[in-house]
C-alpha cells in the first residue's frame, strides 16, 4: 500500500516537474525560450566565475585562478555558439524531444561544474573573500530560476544540482554559518520558483491561447478560402456557359460594356460580329440533343483554335455566339474566309455527316453607334438579314441598315395602335385545279394600310409583329376577317392560312382558333393551316403539340415552302401533313434541263406515294404550267391565274362559277413572291 502510494506520489511529481513539456506546441516553445535564455545564462555565470578569480588572484592557485577558469570558459563559449546556431533552424517535434534529454543532462553538469569550480575557491581567502562566493552562488541560483522557469524540469534539476552541493560542502566544512546560508538559499530557491511557477502557468496558457488563436486563424482563413472558392465558382458559373465553357451572355454583355468604354476613351476600333449556326436546332430535333451537343462542341473547339489574341468569344443563345474585337480593324475584314475554314470539314451524325452552314452579322464601333446596346442591336440586326440572304451568309452593318431600323421603328409604333384591327384588310388567291380549271381554295393574305405609314408588305411588318410580340393578335384579326367573308363562300371551298412560329409556340392561341371558328360556324375540316419548316423547327416540340391540337378537331395541316428547310423529307413524316406547298423558287424558269424539274418531280411522287395533297405555288408562265402538268401537277397556285384578290373581286368570280382558266392576270401585272405576303 505504501509503495503504491509513494510510486504514485514520485508519478505525479514527475508529471508535475514535466509540465506540458510533452505538448509539441509548449515544447517548441521552451526551447525557442531557453535557446534565448541561454547566452545570457552563461554570461552571467562567466561573469560571477572571473569576478572570483581576480579577486583571489593573489591568494588561490593559478590553476583555480585561470586554467579552470579557461577551461569552463571554453565549455560555456562553445555551448552559446551551439545554441546560436540553433536559434536560426527550427527542429521538428523528435529533435525538440531529443533537446529536452540533452538539456536535463547538462542540468546536472553546467551546475556540477560551475559549483566545484566556485567552491574550490571557497578556502582561500579572509571572511570578505568568502562572503563574495556566497554572494556569487546565491546571484546564480537566482539567474538560474529566472532563465530556466519556462522549462520547469531543467530549472528544478539546476537548482537542486547547485544548491545540494553547496550545503553538502559548507556541512562537511564544518561552516555552520555558511550551511545556514545555503539552506536559507535552498529555502528562497524553492519559494521563488513556486512564485515564479505562476508565470510559467501564464507562459502555458498564453502558448494555449497562441495555438487557439492560430487554430481559429487558420479555420477562418480555411472558410474564407473556401468562401473565396465557392464565390469564384458561382462567379465562373454565373458568367460560363456550362456545356461549352465559354463566357456566356451574361459574361459577354459585361465584357461588351467594357471594351466599349475602352474604345470610346481610348479611340481604338472595336467590332462585333454575332454568328448563328444554321441547322443545329433541327440536329437537335431529329437526333436528339446529345449529337447537337457533340456537334456544338466540336464547333467551339474549331473556333478557340482559330480565335486571335484580340478576340473575345461568348455563347449568348442556344446556337448563336458573339465575337468582340478590340483594337483591330482588320479583323472581320474577310469573316467569310474565317468561316468558311470552321465549317469547311463535315460535323459526323449517327447517320450521315454534314456541313453546317451559318449566318454572321457585323457592327463596327463609328459615331452612330451610343452605347454598347447600339453596337448589339447593329449586329444582330444584320444577322437577321443575313439569315434570308443565303447567297451571302455575311452582313456588315451600315448607313442603309440605320435608315430601315428607323422605319421598323416605326413599324413598331404603329403596330401597337389600337386602330390596328381596322387598318388590317385581307386578300385572297385562289388555287386552281389545273384539270378542271376549277377554284378548290383560296390563301388568305395579309394587306396593311397605315394612316401614318401607308400601304405596308406583309413581308415587312410580319416579321417586326413577331419580334415585337403583337403577332397573335394580329392573326386572330386576320383570322377573323377572313372568316367574315367566307360566311359568303361555297360551302366546299377550302381557306389556307398561314401560322407563325410564335403561333404555335404559344399555349392557349390554338383553343383561341378553335372559339374564333365555331363562333363563325366554320366547319374545321374546310381550314388549312400552313405552317414552314422553319415555324416547326424554331420550337418542334410545342410546334408538334399545337399541330396535334388542331389535327385532333379535324383542321387540315399544309407544310408550306416545301424543300427550303434543313430537313424536309423527315418533317413529312414526322409531322400529320395533309398537304405539301411546293416553293416557287423551284417553279420559276422550270424546264426539263433545270434543278427544279427533277426537285418538283420527285416531290410530286412523294406526295403521291403519301397520299397527301401537293400545291405547287408561284406558277407564272403558260410554259412552267405546261411542264408542271406534264409531271402530273394537280392544283397550282400562282399569277398565272390570278393575283392576290379583295373580298369582293372574290365574291364576283364566285358569282361567274368556280372555274379558273389560266391568263386571267394580265401580262403587264407585275409578279411578287407568295411567301412574302403571308400572314405570319
Amino acid at each position: 500500500m505504501g509503495s503504491n502510494w509513494l510510486t504514485s506520489a514520485v508519478t505525479a511529481f514527475k508529471t508535475w516537474v514535466a509540465g506540458d513539456s510533452g505538448d509539441p506546441d509548449v515544447a517548441l516553445a521552451q526551447y525557442q525560450f531557453i535557446q534565448r535564455q541561454t547566452p545570457f545564462l552563461y554570461m552571467m555565470s562567466l561573469a560571477g566565475g572571473w569576478g572570483l578569480s581576480v579577486t583571489h588572484w593573489s591568494v588561490a592557485p593559478i590553476a583555480l585562478t585561470l586554467v579552470v577558469p579557461l577551461l569552463v570558459t571554453a565549455f560555456a563559449v562553445q555551448r552559446i555558439v551551439t545554441v546560436r546556431r540553433r536559434q536560426k533552424e527550427t527542429p521538428s517535434h523528435a529533435e525538440i524531444l531529443a533537446w529536452q534529454k540533452q538539456a536535463k543532462v547538462l542540468a546536472v553538469v553546467s551546475p556540477a561544474i560551475f559549483s566545484i569550480w566556485v567552491l574550490s575557491l571557497f578556502p582561500y581567502g579572509g571572511p570578505y573573500l568568502q562572503v563574495q562566493v556566497v554572494f556569487t552562488i546565491a546571484v546564480a541560483n537566482l539567474v538560474l530560476l529566472f532563465c530556466l522557469i519556462h522549462f520547469r524540469a531543467v530549472a528544478l534539476i539546476n537548482a537542486f544540482c547547485a544548491n545540494t552541493l553547496y550545503f553538502i560542502y559548507f556541512a562537511i566544512a564544518g561552516e555552520h554559518v555558511f550551511t545556514y546560508f545555503a539552506l536559507y538559499g535552498i529555502a528562497a530557491s524553492m519559494g521563488a520558483f513556486f512564485i515564479l511557477n505562476n508565470h510559467y502557468r501564464g507562459f502555458i496558457k498564453l502558448i494555449r491561447t497562441g495555438r487557439d488563436l492560430k487554430r481559429h486563424s487558420e479555420e477562418l482563413e480555411h472558410k474564407q478560402d473556401e468562401t473565396q472558392k465557392l464565390s469564384d465558382l458561382n462567379y465562373y458559373i454565373a458568367n460560363h456557359d456550362h456545356m461549352t465553357g465559354l463566357p456566356n451572355r451574361r459574361c459577354f454583355l459585361l465584357e461588351l460594356d467594357q471594351s466599349f468604354r475602352s474604345a470610346r476613351q481610348s479611340g481604338e476600333p472595336l467590332s462585333l460580329c454575332v454568328f448563328d449556326l444554321g441547322g443545329l436546332r433541327a440536329i437537335n430535333n431529329i437526333y436528339g440533343l446529345n449529337t447537337g451537343d457533340q456537334i456544338l462542341l466540336e464547333v467551339v473547339r474549331r473556333l478557340k483554335s482559330k480565335l486571335a489574341p484580340q478576340m473575345f468569344v461568348a455563347r449568348i443563345a442556344g446556337d448563336e455566339f458573339a465575337l468582340l474585337a478590340v483594337g483591330d480593324e482588320a479583323a472581320f475584314s474577310d469573316v467569310s474566309s474565317f468561316f468558311d475554314e470552321l465549317f469547311a470539314e463535315s460535323c459526323q451524325l449517327p447517320e450521315a455527316s454534314m456541313k453546317l452552314n451559318y449566318a454572321a452579322g457585323i457592327a463596327h464601333l463609328d459615331e452612330s453607334v451610343l452605347s454598347p446596346t447600339d453596337l448589339l442591336e447593329h449586329a444582330v440586326y444584320v444577322l437577321q438579314e443575313a439569315k434570308l440572304n443565303r447567297n451571302e451568309p455575311v452582313a456588315v452593318f451600315g448607313p442603309r441598315h440605320s435608315e430601315q431600323m428607323l422605319s421598323h421603328a416605326r413599324v413598331t409604333q404603329a403596330l401597337q395602335s389600337a386602330d390596328i384591327e381596322a387598318e388590317l384588310s385581307v386578300a385572297f388567291q385562289p388555287i386552281v385545279d389545273v384539270a378542271h380549271n376549277r377554284i378548290t381554295g383560296v390563301e388568305c393574305l395579309a394587306r396593311w394600310n397605315s394612316p401614318l405609314l401607308g400601304n405596308v408588305p406583309p413581308g415587312e411588318f410580319i416579321p417586326i409583329a413577331e419580334r415585337c410580340g403583337v403577332i397573335n393578335r394580329l392573326t386572330l384579326v386576320l383570322l377573323r376577317k377572313a372568316l367574315e367573308a367566307a360566311r359568303h363562300w361555297p360551302a366546299d371551298l377550302k381557306l389556307s392560312f398561314n401560322l407563325s412560329a410564335s403561333n404555335l409556340s404559344s399555349r392557349g392561341f390554338v383553343q383561341e382558333i378553335l372559339d374564333l371558328l365555331e363562333s363563325f360556324g366554320f366547319e374545321p375540316g374546310r381550314l388549312h393551316c400552313e405552317v414552314t419548316e422553319t415555324s416547326v423547327m424554331w420550337d418542334f416540340k410545342e410546334a408538334s403539340r399545337a399541330i396535334l391540337a388542331l389535327k385532333e378537331t379535324g383542321i387540315r395541316l399544309s407544310l408550306d415552302d416545301f424543300g427550303t428547310g434543313y430537313s424536309s423529307l423527315s418533317h413529312v413524316h414526322k409531322l400529320p401533313l395533309d398537304c405539301i406547298k411546293v416553293d416557287r423558287s423551284f417553279v420559276h424558269g422550270i424546264r426539263p434541263d433545270t434543278a427544279g424539274y427533277g426537285i418538283v418531280k420527285s416531290l410530286l411522287a412523294l406526295s403521291r406515294d403519301m397520299g397527301i395533297a401537293c400545291v405547287v405555288e408561284g406558277v407564272e408562265t403558260e410554259e412552267e404550267l405546261s411542264v408542271l402538268k406534264s409531271l402530273g401537277t394537280s392544283e397550282v397556285q400562282g399569277y398565272l391565274f390570278s393575283r392576290p384578290l379583295s373580298e369582293a373581286d372574290l365574291g364576283r368570280l364566285f358569282t361567274k362559277g368556280m372555274t379558273l382558266s389560266s391568263g386571267t392576270m394580265q401580262s403587264d401585272d407585275p409578279p411578287v413572291a407568295l411567301e412574302a405576303a403571308q400572314a405570319g
